[in-house]
């Protein structure tokens, strides 16, 4: 059975507020946000916002985020092999995209390519994030990474790359290879979209 965005909605909020009818409550949120994704990217903070949307109701939808968030994350941990960026897209897409602040993660690998470890490892503001190698470096050597994938968010919602984008990757590739450590990609992310750098392609 398919459900309209605003129907499903509805139905979600029915049981945070039981016994009420959330029909035009799910209609405001999604005029407000755009669509029944956006309404779960939302901090609680915006969703308080919302005239008839409580504590409760709000912690209800952050959760529901973070179980799929949850979802994604194990489905990679349990990947055998992260062979590709389009391994990871849809997990960085949900668990990064939506942040409202630029943040820096990496991913880290070992022989076999598979996830031993993520972690976000630089948290700037809405438009940048300080970059610090040794950081990212640092991560990767206390869990024994043999390889790294870097990934941070655009919250502008526009995943292309700046040119100062192309210069971190650069520093990073030729850093990670003074310690072994095979630097796979740096992925930019929102919620709609994922970029690698290495390929070139929007994901």
């Amino acid at each position: 059975m398919a459900f309209a965005d605003h129907e499903l909605l509805e139905l979600l909020l029915t049981y945070a507020i039981p016994r009420k009818d959330t029909k035009q409550l799910a209609k405001k949120l999604i005029d407000s946000f755009g669509s029944f994704a956006s309404v779960l990217d939302q901090p609680k903070e915006r969703l308080l916002q919302i005239e008839g949307i409580g504590t409760q109701t709000s912690v209800f939808l952050t959760a529901i985020r973070a179980s799929l968030t949850r979802y994604l994350e194990q489905k990679v941990e349990n990947a055998r092999t992260i062979s590709k960026p389009e391994d990871v897209a849809e997990f960085l897409r949900v668990h990064l995209g939506a942040n409202q602040r630029e943040c820096l993660m990496i991913l880290c690998l070992n022989d076999a390519n598979r996830l031993v470890h993520h972690d976000i490892v630089i948290e700037g503001t809405v438009n940048k994030a300080p970059f610090y190698p040794r950081e990212v470096i640092k991560t990767a050597l206390v869990h024994n990474a043999t390889g790294l994938i870097m990934v941070h968010n655009h919250p502008s919602g526009d995943p292309t790359p700046s040119e100062n984008d192309h210069r971190i990757t650069g520093i990073m590739q030729e850093l990670a290879e003074e310690f072994n450590i095979k630097f796979h990609d740096h992925l930019i992310v929102t919620p709609r979209n994922a970029f690698s750098l290495k390929t070139g392609k929007l994901l």
